[in-house]
């Protein structure tokens, strides 16, 4: 495991994709650039993510895992996962909401995870945003925290410290993940064997949620599943939503399948 850091970055995820692309020999298996200022960050469907220097980090590293291209879209929850378990380690009420996101039980966001696919697809550059302490002035937005609200003061771990754990926990994790399906060949959904780290940590199953898709519209309804590469299954409140055409949505028995691809926002 080989981290760069950097002293500041426009984005760190668009400057490794660059570097992994033009150089993949150079940017083995868990090498990463991290940051504690961040000017230009982006997260899913290209929303910007910034935060005052010094109060968050922000890290993208390289993953080549041995897995098929299938299995990448869940990559991301496996990260999530990953990630809250140490936070939780810590005293933080870390959850995972589907599809990328760490939150606390209160619904405020800790931690965002974005994930890409190199354009010859040899692996993923994985960006991960993680808010360690806003200070006295506390998060810019209300929809944010950070770890220091939830843990003893002055026991916030170091960047780096925080950094390597998060690391070694995501490596433990992928290694697991990748191992299961490889022992159980086949479909890899919820109830695969290889999502069970995953499902125990996403605390967005069994609640009530509205989905948000491209064309505008709405789906209301309760998260009862994931399916095949980590997608969402959905079973609407209103029953006349079975129909496969639903823009952004695909019928599997009862439930109503979306994928991150396909949402623009999830609320609950």
């Amino acid at each position: 495991m080989t981290i760069n850091w950097l002293e500041q970055a426009d984005s760190t995820q668009e400057q490794l994709i660059a570097q992994a692309t033009a150089q993949p020999d150079r940017w083995p298996h868990l090498s990463a650039l991290a940051t504690l200022d961040q000017r230009s960050g982006r997260g899913r469907r290209g929303r910007g993510w910034t935060t005052p220097p010094g109060t968050a980090l922000s890290v993208s590293v390289v993953l080549r895992p041995e897995l098929p291209v299938e299995h990448f879209s869940w990559v991301t929850l496996v990260a999530a996962a990953a990630t809250s378990a140490e936070l939780r380690s810590l005293g933080v009420p870390a959850q995972v909401k589907w599809p990328n996101d760490v939150l606390v039980e209160d619904g405020r966001k800790l931690c965002g995870i974005l994930a890409s696919v190199l354009p010859d697809q040899s692996g993923i550059v994985l960006g991960l945003g993680l808010n360690l302490d806003f200070g006295p002035g506390g998060a810019p937005v209300p929809t944010a925290t950070s770890v220091a609200e939830w843990v003893p003061e002055g026991t916030v771990p170091s960047a780096p410290d925080l950094l390597d754990t998060v690391l070694d926990a995501l490596s433990a994790r992928l290694d697991d993940f990748t191992r299961a399906v490889r022992d159980h060949p086949g479909e890899v959904d919820g109830a695969h064997p290889a999502a069970a780290g995953v499902v125990g940590q996403l605390a967005t199953l069994g609640t009530e949620v509205t989905v948000h898709l491209p064309d505008g519209s709405r789906l209301r309804g309760t998260a009862r599943a994931l399916g095949p590469g980590g997608t969402l299954l959905v079973e609407p409140a209103d029953r006349g939503k079975m129909d496969t055409a639903v823009p952004g949505t695909t019928r599997r028995g009862d439930l109503l399948e979306v994928s991150a691809a396909d949402v623009v926002h999830l609320r609950r």
